[in-house]
C-alpha cells in the first residue's frame, strides 16, 4: 500500500530518530519527488547533510524549507548554521537581519549576530580557544559544587572566546542549578548555536525550557538531541517527562521503554515509568517498575516515595508505611515523605503517631500549607478543637486558596454552633462538598430566602448527597414549604433490618473480631461530641489494625448489593444516581452504662449502616434502641410518630438506612456494654 505524505514523513523521521539514516533520506527524497517544496523533508535531508559534514549540501534545502515555512524558527537556525559553517558570513548577517523581521526570537538572532561580529573583528579569533588546563579547571569547579567560581571562570572565558561552546555549556549548568532560568535558556541557546549537533547541547536546553514549564520547546530540544544522538537514554527519558507533565501518557510510556532499552542499569526512567503506569491504571506494572529502579539504586528515595504514595492509594497502608520509612531512612528532611506518612498513619487510626509526622514536615518547611492542614484533621480527630482550628487558619493563611483547608475550618466553625463564620469558609471552598454544608448554614441562620436560592440552584445543579435530602424536609417542618427531595422523599421506607445470626457464624466473625479489635493496642479513638458514656474508634476500622477484618467487609459488601437489588426499581434519586463506586468506612462505638448518641446523620454517606455486635438485655422496652427520624428534632419538638421509626436491635442485627436520616439510640441501663460497628457507604468521585 502506498504511504500517504504525512506517512512517509513520520516514518523518515523515526527512522532519523533511530540512527537509520539512508532509509531516513529515501523517506525523505520520495516524499520530495511528489512535493519538491515540503517544508520539513527539506528541512531533515538538510539535517541529515550536515550530520555528515556536507553542509555545503544542505544550504538549498534548509533554503527551500525556509521560503516554504519561514514561521518555523528551527528552519531559520539550521540555515544560519549552515552558512557560517560554509564561511558564508554576509549571507548568514542578511538571513539573521531578515529573521529579525519575521519575528524570530530575538535572543537566539542576537546571539548568532554576536559570533558575527566576533568573527568580523579578526581573521583568526574563530581559530582561538582557551587551554585545556584552563577548561579542566573551569570543569571541577562545577563538579565539585563550586558553582560562584564556575560562573566566574565561564564568564571569563565566553568574553574571551565567544564561539567557544564549553564555557556557555557549563555557564548554562550553573545558571540551572541556581534556578535562573532565562539566563539558563540564553546560554544553552547560544550553546545550541555554536555546536547544532551537540545532542547534550540540545538536552540541555530542553532541560532549561521544561523547568520553566515551556513543554513543547522542551518536546523540539529533547526530539532533536535524539534525532542526533539516537542512542542517547538521557534525552529519552527526559522527553518522556516531558510527554508525562503534558497527560500524554502512552508516549510517555513509549520513552521510558526506549531509554531503558538503551540502558537497563538506568534508575530513574524505571521510576518514572513507574508514575506513568500507575496512571495508566496498570497497578501491578508500576509496581514491578518502581521495584526495579531500587533494585538498580537502592538508596533512591524518591523511588521509594512514589511506590509509598502508590501503595496508599490502594489502600496497602502497611507496604506503604514501610516505603514512606525507608524513603525518610535515605532522606530524614524529606518532607513530603513525612506528610504522606502522616496521612497513613491517620488512615490507620494511629493518630499520635500521625501528628508527630505532620509535626516533623512542617519544622522542616514551615510554610507547608497541606501539613498544617492535616495536623488540623488528626488534631480535630483528637479533640483538640482550638489546636485544630489554629493549624487550619495557618494552612489558609500561608494558601489563601485552598479550599480543603477553608472547608474544614468551616466544620470546626459548624460543629460549634458558629454558622455565620462556617458559612464563610464554606463559601471560600466552594465545592461540591462544601456547598451543601454552605445552604445548611444558611438554613440554621433562619435565612429563609437565600437558604431556598441556593438549594434551588444546588438541585438544578444535580447536587445529590444526604444532606440535601436532610434539607428538603428540615426546611419543610420549618418553613412550611415542601419541596422535591432530589435524595429521598420517603427515607423509612428504605430501612432494612437483617439478621446476620441466621446468615453467618456471628460469634466467629463478628463478636470475637470486634473484641480483638477493641483490644488491639494499635488502634486509636478519637472525640466524638454526639456520644455520651462511651467511646468511638478513629479513622477507618477497615484499614487499620493488626486484625483481620476482609471477612467482614466481604459481608458488609454482598448485604449492601443485595440492598440495592432490593431497590433497584426505585425512582428516588440516591437508587437512581447509586455511585458507580464507592467504599466502605466503618468503626466501632462502645457504650457504657447510661451510654447514648444524640440526634445526628452522616453527612458524607450515601447509605449508613449499623451491626450489633452486642446489645444487652433490655430492661425496659426501648432500652439502647435504634431511633430513625426525618429531622434533628431541635425545631420541630412536635414530630409526629409516623416522622420517626424506633428498630428494635439485638445481638446480631444489621440495619440498612438512607444516609439522610438522623438517628440516635435510646439510653440503656443494663452493666454490658453496648458494641456496634458502625459503617458508611462513601462514594467514590
Amino acid at each position: 500500500m502506498e504511504l500517504s505524505i504525512e506517512q512517509a514523513l513520520q516514518q523518515g523521521i523515526a527512522a532519523h530518530a533511530e540512527g537509520k539514516l539512508e532509509e531516513a533520506e529515501r523517506l525523505y527524497r520520495t516524499i520530495l519527488q511528489s512535493q519538491p517544496l515540503h517544508p520539513d523533508a527539506n528541512h531533515n535531508l538538510g539535517v541529515l547533510a550536515v550530520s555528515v559534514n556536507k553542509a555545503g549540501a544542505a544550504l538549498p534545502l534548509f533554503k527551500t524549507a525556509l521560503a516554504a515555512n519561514p514561521k518555523i524558527k528551527q528552519f531559520w537556525l539550521s540555515y544560519i548554521d549552515a552558512l557560517i559553517k560554509e564561511n558564508q558570513l554576509n549571507d548568514a548577517e542578511q538571513t539573521i537581519q531578515q529573521g529579525k523581521l519575521q519575528g524570530v526570537a530575538g535572543e537566539i538572532l542576537n546571539s548568532l549576530e554576536a559570533q558575527l561580529a566576533s568573527i568580523n573583528e579578526t581573521e583568526n579569533v574563530s581559530n582561538l580557544s582557551p587551554s585545556q588546563a584552563r577548561l579542566n579547571a573551569l570543569l571541577k569547579q562545577y563538579n565539585t559544587g563550586r558553582f560562584s567560581d564556575a560562573e566566574s571562570s565561564a564568564l571569563a572565558i565566553t568574553q574571551e572566546f565567544p564561539r567557544h561552546q564549553f564555557a556557555w555549556k557549563v555557564l548554562g549548568a550553573v545558571y540551572e542549578q541556581a534556578g535562573r532560568n532565562s539566563e539558563a535558556i540564553n546560554a544553552n541557546q547560544t550553546s545550541v548555536t555554536l555546536s547544532p549537533e551537540d545532542a547534550e547541547a540540545h538536552s540541555n536546553l530542553g532541560n532549561t525550557f521544561k523547568k520553566q514549564g515551556r513543554l513543547d520547546e522542551a518536546e523540539t530540544s529533547y526530539k532533536q538531541a535524539i534525532a542526533l544522538k539516537p542512542d542517547y537514554a538521557e534525552a529519552h527519558s527526559n522527553l518522556g517527562n516531558t510527554l508525562y507533565d503534558q497527560g500524554r501518557f502512552d508516549k510517555a510510556e513509549a520513552s521510558y521503554t526506549q531509554a531503558i532499552a538503551l540502558k537497563p542499569d538506568y534508575a530513574e526512567p524505571h521510576c518514572s515509568l513507574g508514575n506513568t503506569l500507575y496512571e495508566l491504571v496498570r497497578f501491578d506494572d508500576a509496581e514491578a517498575s518502581y521495584t526495579q529502579a531500587i533494585v538498580l539504586k537502592p538508596d533512591y528515595a524518591q523511588a521509594h516515595y512514589n511506590l509509598a504514595n502508590m501503595l496508599y492509594e490502594l489502600v496497602r497502608f502497611d507496604d506503604a508505611e514501610a516505603s514512606y520509612t525507608k524513603a525518610i531512612t535515605l532522606n530524614p528532611d524529606y518532607a513530603q515523605a513525612h506528610n504522606n506518612l502522616g496521612n497513613t498513619l491517620k488512615d490507620q487510626g494511629r493518630l499520635n503517631e500521625a501528628e508527630a509526622s505532620y509535626n516533623q514536615a512542617i519544622a522542616l518547611i514551615p510554610d507547608f500549607s497541606e501539613a498544617h492542614n492535616n495536623l488540623g484533621s488528626t488534631l480535630k480527630d483528637l479533640g483538640r478543637f482550638e489546636e485544630a482550628q489554629a493549624s487550619y487558619t495557618q494552612a489558609i493563611a500561608l494558601n489563601p486558596d485552598f479550599p480543603e483547608a477553608h472547608y474544614n475550618l468551616g466544620v470546626i466553625w459548624f460543629e460549634h454552633r458558629q454558622y455565620s463564620l462556617a458559612a464563610e469558609e464554606f463559601e471560600l471552598s466552594n465545592n461540591n462538598i462544601s456547598k451543601p454544608y454552605m445552604i445548611q448554614c444558611s438554613y440554621l441562620l433562619e435565612e429563609e430566602a437565600i437558604f431556598y436560592e441556593k438549594f434551588d440552584l444546588l438541585v438544578d445543579q444535580g447536587g445529590i448527597n444526604a444532606i440535601m435530602g436532610s434539607l428538603a424536609f428540615r426546611s419543610e417542618f420549618k418553613y412550611g414549604i415542601k419541596k422535591s427531595n432530589p435524595f429521598c422523599s420517603d427515607p423509612l421506607s428504605y430501612v432494612v433490618k437483617t439478621d446476620l445470626n441466621a446468615l453467618y457464624d456471628f460469634e466467629s466473625i463478628f463478636v470475637e473480631t470486634a473484641r480483638a479489635v477493641l483490644s488491639d493496642n494499635s488502634i486509636s479513638y478519637r472525640d466524638q461530641g454526639h456520644l455520651t458514656n462511651g467511646v468511638q474508634t478513629a479513622g477507618n476500622i477497615f484499614t487499620q489494625g493488626k486484625v483481620p477484618k476482609t471477612e467482614i467487609e466481604k459481608i458488609i459488601h454482598a448485604e449492601i448489593e443485595k440492598y440495592r437489588i432490593k431497590f433497584k426499581g426505585s425512582e428516588e434519586g440516591f437508587i437512581k444516581n447509586w455511585p458507580t463506586s464507592y467504599k466502605i468506612k466503618g468503626w466501632l462505638v462502645c457504650m457504657q452504662r447510661g451510654g447514648k448518641l444524640a440526634p445526628h446523620m452522616h453527612d458524607s454517606g450515601w447509605i449508613t449502616g449499623s451491626i450489633y455486635i452486642n446489645v444487652p438485655p433490655k430492661s425496659e422496652t426501648n432500652s439502647g434502641n435504634l431511633v430513625l427520624c426525618l429531622s434533628d428534632q431541635e425545631h420541630v419538638p412536635e414530630v409526629e410518630k409516623s416522622q420517626k421509626s424506633i428498630i428494635d436491635v439485638v445481638t446480631g442485627s444489621l440495619c440498612l438506612f438512607p444516609s439522610s436520616l438522623h438517628h440516635y439510640t435510646v439510653p440503656f441501663q443494663e452493666k454490658e456494654e453496648r458494641i456496634v460497628l458502625a459503617f458508611d457507604v462513601i462514594p467514590i468521585n
